[in-house]
């Protein structure tokens, strides 16, 4: 793939947006139509996810970091607790929230832990949502492309990928 990749947060949510219904369409399409396996799927997400990934640097942008609400489990609260030398009840009094449906996450956005230059002051030991974001090497790719829509806003990464499977598939606009 050429690097005419769009890194730009502002543009990225102007053409995600301008893109809703043709993005709805697209993900109907991977979800019901598309005559492969998910196996053949998640290999060519993956492998579009690494072209992508090798041209931008996470570091450069942060915006997940800045503007999602970071979901935590106790193994989370456990580990970043003992990395600050805390107990896990001052760190969850600290830095957690808890959701009417009994999720945790972290109450302040951006990301308490987002230091200079958009690198993570806790890197080592951040969440497990954070390890996985944006979610594009896991299986079953088919199965979250809704998610994928809405992070499309949120992760370069995410809209390049999902744009450069729409040139990959173009047989959905019909």
């Amino acid at each position: 793939m050429a690097d005419d990749l769009i890194r730009e947060i502002p543009r990225i949510r102007r053409y995600a947006r301008h893109n809703e219904a043709e993005d709805a369409r697209f993900a109907g399409f991977l979800k019901l139509r598309l005559d492969l396996s998910n196996a053949e799927l998640d290999a060519i997400v993956r492998e579009t996810t690494d072209d992508v990934w090798s041209k931008i640097d996470c570091l450069t942008c942060g915006n997940c970091c800045r503007t999602l609400q970071i979901v935590v489990d106790e193994k989370d609260v456990r580990r970043l607790a003992r990395r600050l030398g805390i107990t896990e009840k001052e760190f969850a009094r600290k830095y957690v929230a808890v959701a009417e449906d009994r999720t945790k996450y972290f109450q302040a956005t951006p990301c308490p832990f987002l230091g200079e230059g958009n690198a993570c002051s806790v890197y080592e030991d951040r969440p497990q949502a954070c390890r996985d974001f944006p979610y594009l090497h896991e299986d079953r790719f088919r199965h979250r492309t809704i998610t994928m829509v809405e992070n499309c806003e949120t992760c370069p990464i995410v809209f390049n990928v999902w744009q450069a499977l729409k040139k990959r598939f173009p047989r959905f606009r019909r």
